[in-house]
């Protein structure tokens, strides 16, 4: 089952700054002076989930659209688009945080309505995984499909109802929903759907009665003309577990023979790959011996020219008339023995020269026999490879020959048994229209009485035991022994009905009936959208002018700093919290702190200050 998470929440106006605040995964603080904004951030958030209307209020003049981001437990990101005012809402399958400059993904009504896709509530219980899911209506005991609303007004709490003296169960104020909303925490405790509940037939039932008696008769003659096997259902059920423990056996014997098959698939692009490696280094080795095979030449051939200049200067060192064959002196400018010297200096750099080309030869030769010896390895690899590969492809075929019998088994077995299934279904459609036809003939028995509050006792034991925990997490002053009851949806904590206490009292236990809610839902994996927004959950202070606060039990700070704590380090998912008063500095480091207009603080409001010109 999805959650949502709520990602942020924005306006958007013709020339106007974005106005938005962006929603922690966990606790989220929107806290700050009155007037501000913060109370109108719980009701956008309500409107954008189908809420009907959206007071407005003289900061948001200019503002016409409204974007809400939500995150799906899946993985998905969607944006919630709608103006205001507007009557349908845009789905855009992405985070969008300005004006759309692209169609919407899907366009809905606002409305719910239970024979359409096309509305918030239908495509949110979609993206949940709870559309469809069933609840009483009235005590006639006429069902109806759950609607988002339904879920909405209990997990979406404005300051009015987190203090009303109604139950925390009853969130419209109107009796004739009474049964409904019973109904929805009903599901949401034991999320079993209420069923279909059968009626009597009618006059018009009855006169038709016989017609379609004999209607009967006629399909169940034509679906017996259709069995073709001389068995009946329990021959017909032996044989099709037969040929499923058949199937079961050659499906293993073709998976175990098509996982060595991968294996050996596996090995031969390893040997493929490896011998493409090869075959490259061995283009690369005979590119390179081709070249040395020059350069050798190149080498030999210097050697040879240099020797030959050394026997020729030692033969011109003999001349010692006329101009130096060496540097060109002519007789005159000639000192004694200059010949015998020229030749001398000849033949040394001869043999300097003569000995560097041939230490760079005897390099070369080593680097071509080494390059050599590495086409040799290549060679013999490549052979290796050949063989190998031969080998793997004798594997291969082997594998093929081995399937094809277990294939031809698999189609013959799967035949067998989708020929027995459908016989036993026309059985079983026989069966069907036999009942039919003895339930047309007798009288039907009367309806049971619907019962929105016959909740299993386990389910309303188990959230009571949650909310006392949540309570006593809280240090909420008392025992905090909490009870339900189903038929009045009255939440007494320590024997006095919630309804009884004072303003403070009632708003911290429907906090904490929204939070144990969330918390038991989200462990047990039952229905819960995922998130919980409370706006003035915890009241530390009086208010004598209020004329039916004839008791009133304030919060103790140590209320409010456990409240904030048990949040934190046990997470229900997220909560969003609007309160009056400054939050306990502890919490500021893990979790999204928002000030409206206090000292300190970056924003005056959810709206930026409008211009004075």
């Amino acid at each position: 089952m999805n959650r949502l998470t709520l990602v942020h929440l924005t306006f958007l106006g013709m020339g106007k700054p974005p106005a938005a605040v962006e929603f922690s995964p966990g606790l989220t603080v929107i806290y700050g002076a009155s007037d501000r904004g913060k109370s109108y951030v719980e009701e956008a958030v309500d409107y954008m989930l189908g809420a009907s209307e959206l007071k407005s209020i003289q900061e948001d003049e200019g503002y016409t659209r409204i974007l809400l981001g939500l995150r799906v437990s899946d993985g998905r990101t969607l944006t919630l688009s709608r103006a205001v005012g507007g009557d349908t809402i845009e789905v855009f399958n992405h985070d969008l945080r300005s004006a759309p400059s692209e169609p919407a993904d899907a366009t809905l009504a606002y409305k719910h309505h239970p024979k359409s896709q096309k509305n918030i509530s239908r495509y949110l219980l979609n993206v949940l995984g709870i559309d469809g899911r069933r609840i009483l209506q009235n005590s006639r005991g006429d069902v109806v499909p759950l609607n988002f609303r339904d879920l909405a007004r209990l997990v979406v709490v404005n300051d009015t109802r987190m203090a009303d003296q109604r139950s925390p169960v009853l969130g419209t104020r109107m009796p004739q929903n009474e049964t409904k909303e019973k109904s929805v925490f009903k599901l949401l405790l034991s999320g079993q759907d209420e069923p279909e509940r059968p009626t009597a037939p009618s006059k018009l039932e009855k006169q038709f009665g016989k017609g379609k008696i004999a209607v009967i008769d006629h399909l169940i003659d034509e679906n017996r003309e259709k069995l073709t096997l001389e068995a009946n259902q329990s021959q017909l059920r032996e044989q099709l577990a037969r040929v499923k423990s058949s199937l079961g056996e050659v499906t293993a014997a073709a998976g175990d023979i098509a996982a060595t098959r991968s294996s050996l698939l596996h090995r031969r692009r390893e040997l493929e790959t490896g011998d493409a490696d090869n075959q490259q280094r061995v283009g690369e080795v005979q590119q390179l011996l081709s070249r040395f095979a020059l350069l050798r030449e190149q080498y030999e051939s210097d050697l040879a020219r240099l020797q030959m200049v050394g026997e020729a200067g030692t033969l011109l060192g003999y001349f010692q008339t006329g101009t130096c064959v060496f540097c060109g002196a002519e007789r005159q400018h000639q000192h004694p023995e200059h010949h015998l010297a020229e030749t001398t200096q000849l033949a040394a750099a001869v043999s300097a020269e003569t000995r560097k080309t041939t230490d760079l030869h005897s390099d070369l030769i080593i680097m071509i026999e080494d390059l050599e010896d590495q086409a040799a390895t290549l060679d013999v690899n490549r052979a290796l490879h050949a063989e190998q590969l031969a080998h793997n492809s004798e594997e291969l075929r082997a594998l093929d020959q081995r399937m094809e019998p277990l294939n031809a088994d698999t189609t013959e077995l799967l035949a067998a048994r989708s020929r027995l299934e459908h016989e036993l279904a026309i059985h079983t459609q026989i069966e069907q229209l036999e009942d039919l036809k003895a339930s047309l003939s007798s009288a039907p028995p009367a309806p049971p009485t619907a019962r929105p509050d016959n909740i299993p006792a386990a389910d309303i034991a188990d959230f009571e035991s949650t909310m006392h925990e949540t309570l006593e997490a809280w240090q909420v002053p008392g025992d905090n022994h909490v009870t339900y009851d189903p038929t009045s949806a009255e939440i007494s904590v320590d024997g006095r009905p919630r309804k009884s206490r004072g303003r403070g009292m009632r708003s911290i236990i429907h906090a904490a009936f929204a939070v144990s809610l969330a918390r038991r839902n989200t462990a047990r994996g039952l229905i819960h959208p995922g998130f919980v927004v409370l706006d003035t959950p915890v009241l530390t202070y009086r208010r004598p002018e209020d004329p039916e606060e004839a008791q009133p039990e304030l919060m103790t700070h140590d209320v409010v700093e456990n409240f904030y704590r048990d949040l934190l380090d046990n997470p229900v998912g997220q909560v969003i919290v609007i309160e009056n008063l400054t939050p306990p500095e502890s919490i500021r480091s893990r979790a999204a702190v928002y000030a409206f207009s206090v000292d300190g603080s970056d924003r005056q409001g959810f709206f930026p200050p409008r211009d004075r010109h």
